[in-house]
């Protein structure tokens, strides 16, 4: 291609330099880009312990791993849309990704996860993971999942 462009304006320079009008012709065929196909994700989070607060989701991917202060998405859900102990919700429009999910249950609405001495005082969750271990903090790898259709996450509350 960078030869045929070379040689192109090569000759245009030459007609032009020769006194002769260059005939330039275009050909202007649009390829139509392929729309890429979105998929949803319905969350059910379980083991909710009070209808106080929100829940607030962060979605990542592998741009912005956890624990990237935003990750990808952020969104937050009233407790108010609970069952019993637990929620689900539905969100559209994701590409095929590698991608991960936590949720932090903000039981007083403060945006911040709250801490006793050493652990959180409030519940955290991850996508299809429950992290069972006080040993080490939980890292994407844990709970990142390869999105290629429409998916069903399950994540249980972790409190301690």
């Amino acid at each position: 291609m960078k030869r045929f462009l070379f040689f192109s304006v090569c000759l245009f320079v030459s007609l032009a330099a020769s006194g002769q009008s260059p005939v330039v012709v275009a050909s202007t065929t649009a390829v139509p880009l392929a729309a890429e196909e979105t998929y949803s994700i319905t969350i059910t989070v379980r083991n909710i312990r009070n209808d106080k607060g929100v829940i607030r989701f962060k979605f990542y991917d592998d741009s912005t791993p956890f624990p990237h202060d935003t990750g990808f998405l952020r969104t937050v859900v009233p407790k108010t849309e609970m069952k019993g102990d637990s929620i689900t919700v539905t969100y559209h429009g994701f590409t095929s990704k590698n991608m991960g999910i936590a949720l932090q249950d903000d039981e007083n609405n403060d945006m911040k996860l709250d801490m006793g001495w050493f652990l959180p005082k409030e519940g955290h969750a991850f996508s299809d993971y429950y992290h069972a271990t006080m040993l080490r903090k939980p890292v994407y790898e844990d709970f990142d999942f390869l999105l290629t259709g429409n998916k069903s996450v399950e994540m249980r509350m972790r409190y301690y």
